[in-house]
């Protein structure tokens, strides 16, 4: 039986962060929610790009956004704030905002630029097997890479096993290399644009969420509580933006 989503992304959410992959782990949270767009094009009408000038991305799960203001805090120092809004007419949502100051932007864009490609790079040079995360950076990183797919990516229903669906290629290989750095068995399903990474229900879940689920302090944080560093307004606002990052389906 596969763990109940809701549950596992609050865990994930409230595990300590490490400071070595902090950096990762925020890039692919915000890789994973919103369209790559190169930089010739940032500054015009784009998908994925908030016409708001202090809004980096947005999530459909507050603990996708706790978390990525989190880590993205750890790995820049930069303030971040996340504002929620209910959005739609006949079909609401809440959606949640993540805003740095607009002096801070292009600094932010580059820590999650290099955050990408140090991920990348440390998991492609990793060994194969499922060595310790307090051994080396690779699997440590390799455990963040799916932490953030699994608070971000939404898991095809009614299956015997754990399936995600990915829009983005790229990120796609990714998580194949970072399971077999971490010793789990994937299989990997790309069509067009669309990914579905299939992980073994039998086996291959619980040996995934060993390795990316902490032991927990005995003090928690409460589950709407704020990393350090982030602020959230009291309010949520129930007003539709013009444009929002591509949503998590």
């Amino acid at each position: 039986m596969l763990p109940d989503l809701t549950a596992l992304r609050r865990r994930l959410q409230l595990g300590p962060i490490d400071h070595r992959t902090a950096g990762a782990e925020a890039a692919v949270l915000h890789r994973a929610v919103t369209v790559p767009v190169p930089a010739t094009r940032r500054s015009a009408s784009s998908v994925g790009l908030l016409t708001e000038a202090d809004t980096l991305t947005s999530f459909d799960t507050v603990a996708a956004a706790a978390r990525f203001a989190g880590t993205l805090h750890a790995a820049t120092g930069v303030a971040v704030e996340i504002e929620s809004r209910t959005l739609g007419i006949r079909h609401r949502h809440e959606m949640h905002f993540v805003r740095v100051a607009p002096s801070e932007q292009d600094a932010v864009l580059a820590a999650l630029a290099t955050g990408w490609h140090a991920a990348r790079a440390a998991v492609a040079a990793a060994p194969v097997g499922g060595i310790a995360t307090e051994v080396r950076t690779g699997p440590a990183i390799a455990a963040a890479i799916w932490r953030a797919l699994l608070l971000t990516t939404a898991p095809v229903r009614n299956t015997a096993d754990l399936r995600l669906r990915i829009r983005d290629t790229e990120l796609l290989a990714l998580a194949v290399r970072s399971a077999q750095v971490l010793g789990v068995p994937t299989q990997a399903r790309a069509t067009g644009t669309l990914g579905v990474l299939s992980v073994s229900a039998t086996d291959g879940v619980y040996r995934l969420l060993d390795r990316l689920v902490p032991r927990l302090p005995a003090t928690r944080r409460p589950v709407g509580s704020r990393p350090a560093g982030t602020t959230r307004p009291a309010r949520a606002v129930a007003a539709a933006g013009p444009r929002r990052p591509m949503p998590v389906r």
